[in-house]
C-alpha cells in the first residue's frame, strides 16, 4: 500500500462516526513524503471536479484516469501530468498495487458494478451519488463493503458542509422546534441543462461505445446518449437521482434519518419535447418521514424546473427547515435562523462543537440570526474529501458510508419509479425493500 501511518495536518471540523455519529476535529501530522494515491475512473465533468478537490488536500496523489473518451484522456495528461497512467479499461486501474483508492464519477448505471470490483480489489472508494441505478442492487454494494472492509464514501458533499453540520446541532438543540417540513427547489433557464453539441471527434474510434453501454439495452452509436446520460433512464433517473439525493443526503444527516416512509412524485417532460431524453424536465416528489430521535415527523417537498430562468434557486446549496418554532434555511457556508419568538442565544452555545467554523451571528432582529463561515472556509466539497482522505489515513470510520449512501438513494430513485408508476409508493427503510 502507498499510504502511510501518519496524518493530516490542521484540519477542518470533520464529521465522524466513532461511536455515534458527531462533529469532531482531529489534528494530526504528516509526512511530507507520504501520499495516498488516488486513481479517477469517469473524467467527465464532475469527476474532473472531485479530483481537483482531492488533490487541494494535502498528501494526495493521483496516479491514474480511466475514461471511455480518448479527448479526456488527453486533457488528463495536460493537467495533471504526461507521467499519468491512463486508461479505457477501469480493470486495469483496479490491478495497480500503487492505487490506494478510486473516485468513482461514471454514469450511474455503473456505479454499483465497478465500486464492487474495486472494493474487491482493496481500493477505497468514493462513489458518485447515487450509488446505485436500481433499488435492488443495495444489498450487494453493503455486504462488498463488509467482506472487504475498505472504506467507501457517497460523493453527495453538501452533507459535509459547515452550514449542514450547524443546522444539525441546532435542530438537536430544538431552537426551531420539531421539523414538519423540508423544502427543496431547484430550478435553471432553458437551455443551461439540456445543451448538447457533439464534439467534432465523437466516434466509435474515439469512444468505447460498448462498454458505455454495460448491461443497458444494446442501441447503435448516439453521441448524445454517451455526453447527456443524464437525460436517459437506461443510465440515470434524471433528477430524482441527479438532483434530489443531494437534499435527501443532507436531511438524512442533519435529522438522523434512515428514510421516508411514503413517497409521491409527479412531473413530466414539459419543455424539452425534441426527442433527447426520456426523462423528465419537472418533477414534484413529496417524502414523509417519521418521528426519530424526537426531532419531528415531517414532509419533505423537492421540486425541480429545468425552464425557471427566474427563481435561481439550487436545493443542494440552499434548502428551509420548518418548526414549530421556526426555521432554518440552510446552505453550505451560511445559515439564517428566524423564530416566532425572541432567541435565547445561549443555545448558540451548542456551535461551540464545530470549534474552528462559523463566525459570531449577526443579529437581524431579536427573532432573526444569520450564521456565516469563517474567511477562509474552503467549502463543502473540501471537507467531504478530506473525511475520505483523513478517514484512510487515520481508519476513522465514515459518516457518508456504504449503509448512509443506499439509504439516500433509495428515496431519491423511489421518486423517479413513484413517476413512472404514477402513484405513491411506501418504504421500509430499514430493511431496504418496498411494501407491498
Amino acid at each position: 500500500m502507498a499510504i502511510s501511518a501518519a496524518a493530516l495536518n490542521s484540519t477542518p471540523s470533520l464529521l465522524s462516526t466513532a461511536g455515534e455519529k458527531m462533529v469532531k476535529d482531529v489534528k494530526t501530522s504528516i509526512s511530507p513524503n507520504s501520499f495516498i494515491n488516488i486513481a479517477l475512473i469517469g473524467k467527465g465533468g464532475m469527476g474532473t471536479s472531485n479530483t481537483f478537490t482531492a488533490l487541494s488536500v494535502e498528501g494526495v496523489k493521483l496516479v491514474g484516469v480511466c475514461d471511455l473518451y480518448d479527448k479526456r484522456l488527453k486533457d488528463a495528461k495536460a493537467q495533471w501530468g504526461n507521467e499519468l497512467f491512463i486508461t479505457k479499461d477501469y480493470r486495469e486501474i483496479l490491478l495497480r498495487k500503487d492505487i490506494d483508492a478510486v473516485i468513482i464519477a461514471t454514469p450511474d448505471h455503473w456505479h454499483q458494478p465497478i465500486a464492487i470490483e474495486a472494493m474487491n480489489a482493496g481500493k477505497h472508494v468514493y462513489c458518485e451519488k447515487p450509488v446505485i441505478h436500481k433499488l435492488d442492487e443495495g444489498r450487494a454494494l453493503i455486504e462488498a463493503q463488509k467482506k472487504s472492509g475498505v472504506l467507501f464514501q457517497v460523493g453527495s458533499q453538501g452533507m459535509t458542509s459547515l452550514g449542514n453540520r450547524a443546522a444539525r446541532l441546532l435542530i438537536q438543540q430544538g431552537i426551531i422546534g420539531a421539523v414538519n417540513f423540508i423544502d427543496g427547489q431547484f430550478t435553471a433557464a432553458p437551455g443551461r441543462l439540456n445543451a448538447f453539441t457533439a464534439p467534432d471527434d465523437a466516434s466509435e474510434e474515439t469512444i468505447w461505445w460498448n462498454r458505455f453501454l454495460g448491461d443497458a439495452p444494446k442501441i447503435p452509436f448516439n453521441p448524445q446518449h454517451f455526453f447527456a446520460w443524464r437525460n436517459w433512464k437506461d443510465y440515470s433517473t434524471g433528477i430524482a437521482g441527479d438532483l434530489f439525493v443531494h437534499v435527501l443526503s443532507s436531511i438524512h444527516y442533519i435529522m438522523d434519518a434512515t428514510g421516508p416512509e411514503k413517497v409521491y412524485t409527479t412531473g413530466g417532460i414539459r419543455y424539452y419535447t425534441d426527442g433527447l431524453r426520456d426523462t423528465p424536465d419537472i418533477m414534484l416528489g413529496y417524502f414523509d418521514y417519521p418521528d426519530r430521535n424526537n426531532l419531528g415527523a415531517f414532509t419533505v417537498q423537492l421540486g425541480a424546473n429545468y425552464v425557471d430562468g427566474v427563481s435561481r434557486k439550487w436545493g443542494s446549496m440552499d434548502f428551509r427547515i420548518v418548526g414549530s418554532k421556526g426555521s432554518l434555511d440552510v446552505g453550505w457556508d451560511k445559515v439564517v435562523l428566524k423564530t416566532i419568538e425572541d432567541v435565547n442565544t445561549k443555545d448558540f452555545e451548542i456551535l461551540r462543537q464545530l470549534r474552528q467554523g462559523m463566525d459570531v451571528p449577526e443579529k437581524v432582529s431579536p427573532r432573526e440570526f444569520v450564521f456565516y463561515a469563517e474567511k477562509g472556509y474552503r467549502g463543502g466539497h473540501y471537507d467531504h474529501h478530506f473525511n475520505f482522505i483523513n478517514g484512510i489515513r487515520s481508519n476513522i470510520p465514515l459518516t457518508a458510508d456504504v449503509l448512509f449512501a443506499v439509504r439516500t438513494a433509495a428515496p431519491a430513485l423511489l421518486s423517479y419509479e413513484s413517476y413512472l408508476r404514477n402513484e405513491a409508493i411506501e418504504w421500509d427503510a430499514q430493511k431496504l425493500k418496498i411494501r407491498k
